[in-house]
């Protein structure tokens, strides 16, 4: 069973569409539709923004479904001058860049290798790389350039490195599939955010429509 979860219902609604549902309803008030893709049982949900929302909608879903795969579709930034608007990005490792430590250390939460190639195996033209997360919306070029640094991630997002935290200690597989959509300045979020969120979530439809992943 797999599980594809979106920050909106836009970021997911390309996978709702294709599903021949056997059950919907809400956990924690998100609402959910399980049922069919392909050869694949899969279920989808949305409705969370940040770490702490992220973590708690993923582990309930875990709880009560118990997949075996969870798939994150949706929007992030880019920290890579590489990246460009339209882009996907499949997150290899993760990294929460505001957890402070008092150690020092940097903790990267790995991916599932043999989800991420499975999903590059059919996602051409796809980067690879390191996915940063926080509780923050980051629209300016000076916390672009700081984050770059400091994490040397390709991409940032706002919820990322939470599923992948509570997949880890759920021993379920994880990757996360994101659709570039600004570089970190807000305008071009608003301009282009509608238009590719669910980017994305197309591209994997076409791929659990005709392969168990």
């Amino acid at each position: 069973m797999i599980l594809v979860l979106g920050v909106f219902e836009i970021e997911v609604d390309p996978v709702r569409k294709e599903i021949m549902p056997l059950e919907a309803g809400e956990i924690l008030g998100r609402p959910f539709v399980r049922g069919v893709v392909g050869p694949n049982e899969v279920i989808t949900a949305y409705g969370f923004i940040g770490k702490v929302e992220t973590a708690m909608v993923t582990q309930a879903f875990i709880d009560k479904f118990h997949p075996t795969a969870i798939v994150f579709t949706g929007a992030a930034g880019a920290l890579s001058n590489f990246l460009n608007i339209g882009d996907i990005v499949i997150g290899d490792e993760y990294f929460e860049y505001d957890l402070g430590r008092r150690d020092g250390k940097v903790e990267l939460i790995e991916g599932s290798e043999r989800l991420i190639e499975r999903v590059e195996e059919h996602l051409e033209g796809a980067f690879v790389g390191r996915i940063a997360s926080g509780d923050a919306f980051v629209d300016n070029q000076q916390m672009r350039e700081e984050l770059r640094r400091l994490t040397r991630a390709v991409a940032v997002d706002m919820d990322s490195a939470a599923v992948a935290k509570v997949c880890k200690e759920n021993d379920v597989d994880f990757v996360a599939i994101k659709t570039i959509v600004n570089r970190c300045d807000k305008e071009e979020f608003q301009k282009n955010y509608e238009k590719l969120a669910g980017k994305a979530a197309s591209l994997l439809v076409k791929i659990i429509d005709h392969h168990v992943l």
